[in-house]
């Protein structure tokens, strides 16, 4: 009975050492920020996902899978998988969408860093960059800003 109490009693013990407590909203925005910067320079490419190249959606999904956080993988469901918020009330680590065509069906996605800045990869033959939310190119492409991490 002994070992058996000892078995159990070491087998919860190393169960409990191996489960990683759950990061707090702003560890996960810091390393989603920090690792999206991280990328700064790396080539666009349509459909990429990781440093070999991205493409905007790419770029999201890469970073937040490293901060713990399964995205989807697309624009458009990534403007689905969150709570929508005002641009006023963005945080560093929110998504903001953008649209490009008059049809509505190219949607761009950068992640806010804060202070008027964005971190994105903006197209074929372009790096990720860093950018201000300049009103004048982009306010009349806004489409949403969304809230990953609450």
């Amino acid at each position: 009975m002994n070992r058996c109490f000892a078995a159990l009693t070491l087998s919860v013990l190393v169960s409990a050492c191996t489960i990683a407590p759950p990061a707090n909203d702003a560890v996960i925005r810091e390393s989603v920020i920090e690792t999206a910067l991280g990328q700064i320079g790396r080539p666009y490419h349509y459909g990429g996902a990781d440093p070999s190249g991205f493409d905007c959606s790419g770029l999201v999904q890469y970073s937040y899978a490293l901060a713990g956080v399964k995205v989807p993988r697309t624009a458009r469901d990534l403007m689905d998988a969150g709570k929508h918020i005002s641009l006023h009330d963005a945080r560093p680590g929110d998504l903001l969408f953008y649209r490009f065509d008059d049809k509505g069906d190219a949607l761009h996605v950068a992640i806010y860093l804060g202070e008027g800045q964005m971190v994105h990869a903006p197209e074929s033959g372009r790096q990720v960059t860093v950018i201000p939310l300049d009103p004048q190119i982009w306010s009349d492409r806004f489409v949403a800003a969304v809230r990953i991490v609450p």
